[in-house]
């Protein structure tokens, strides 16, 4: 799952990954910014990959990477 942040500067960083993301089949998504994605891990901004999953949070994932691919 790819989630990017809308005000990545410069934007040449992030470009490139929803085609990259569609062509891999990997669900994708934006968020409305760096600092959401920094309060997950209680920093300023972050870049956030998620690798691993808890067995008890497939269902909810699977509802969120739907909701991705149906938006996106």
């Amino acid at each position: 799952m790819v989630v990017i942040a809308h005000n990545v500067d410069p934007t040449e960083l992030v470009v490139s990954l929803p085609a990259l993301s569609r062509k891999m089949g990997v669900p994708y998504c934006f968020i409305k910014g760096k600092a959401r994605l920094g309060r997950l891990v209680h920093r300023k901004t972050s870049t956030v990959a998620f690798t691993q999953f808890n067995s008890e949070d497939k269902v909810a994932l699977a509802k969120l990477v739907e909701a991705f691919r149906t938006s996106y």
